[in-house]
Order: C-alpha cells, then sequence, then structure tokens
C-alpha cells in the first residue's frame, strides 16, 4: 500500500510500446529496430514482438526499424509491418505514419507503416514528446519551460 507522499511522486519517465509483426510468405525478413541509439530488436522476424522501452519525459524520440534480407518475388511477399507504436499510452503509429520517413531500395517516397521493401523506416521527434503531440494536434501556442524570452512572449510552436 503507497504512502500518501509516495501517491504525490511525478513520474519523469515516458514509456515507448512498438509492436511489430511480419509476412513471411516468400521468407523471413530480417529486422533491426533502434530508439535513440539503442538497440531494441536485431533478428528475423518470423512472430508478433512488442518492444518496451522507458525514455525520460524531455529525451527526443528517434524510433527506427530496418528490414532486410527480402528476396524480391511478384507472386510472394515478404514484409515487417509497424502494428503500432504508442508513447504513454498515445497511439503514435499508425495516426501519425505522415511524420515518417522511409528510405527504401526502391526509391519509394512513401508515408506507410508497411515496410514492403528492404529500406529503414525513421520517426524522429524534434521536440520532447509531450511538445511534440502539442504542435501535430494544432493546439495553439505553449510556453517553453526553462527559457525566458526577451520580449515577454510565449514562444510558439
Amino acid at each position: 500500500m503507497k504512502n500518501f507522499y509516495d501517491l504525490l511522486d511525478t513520474d519523469n519517465t515516458i514509456n515507448v510500446e512498438i509492436a511489430l509483426s511480419a509476412i513471411v510468405d516468400n521468407g523471413v525478413p530480417h529486422a533491426k529496430v533502434i530508439c535513440n541509439n539503442i538497440i531494441l530488436f536485431d533478428s528475423t522476424l518470423q512472430n508478433s514482438v512488442k518492444l518496451n522501452i522507458k525514455l525520460h519525459v524531455l529525451d527526443l524520440v528517434n524510433l527506427s526499424v530496418t528490414m532486410s534480407n527480402k528476396v524480391y518475388n511478384s507472386a510472394l511477399e515478404t514484409a515487417v509491418l509497424i502494428d503500432s507504436i504508442s508513447i504513454d499510452g498515445i497511439e503514435v503509429i499508425p495516426k501519425f505514419s505522415y511524420c515518417s520517413t522511409y528510405d527504401n531500395d526502391h526509391k519509394q517516397d512513401i508515408f506507410t507503416h508497411y515496410l514492403g521493401y528492404n529500406g529503414t523506416w525513421s520517426l524522429n521527434m524534434d521536440l520532447p514528446f509531450y511538445q511534440w503531440l502539442h504542435r501535430q494536434t494544432a493546439q495553439g501556442w505553449l510556453l517553453q519551460p526553462h527559457e525566458k524570452n526577451p520580449q515577454n512572449h510565449p514562444k510558439r510552436y
């Protein structure tokens, strides 16, 4: 049982959860998942997998998923699917797929969470998660913590 003072503790971490699956009709793909330069997964992906990492609330979130070892066949498919990415319980992918990039060997510049080509899918947040989310959802002005603005006006995002 928590004491009263334990209930008032602030958790300064966010939980990043990544769910992946694969299509293996023409072989098992190799997948590599990196979050903030930490390798979370680097193996063949035959079954669904859920990956978790805790980050500091003010850290930038930089994710990448790389698929390799695909042998192309027009009749049979091999792919890695990013089923979902949630941060602190908030769905980020597929909802914000348009914020991602997909650098692949077919030079297809598409917003997706379906990796059908050998290549690297990335989501790089240029602000801490909650500030990034605030900007993506167009919620207006947001004050910048611990930074003084010379004109005494809030900083816009």
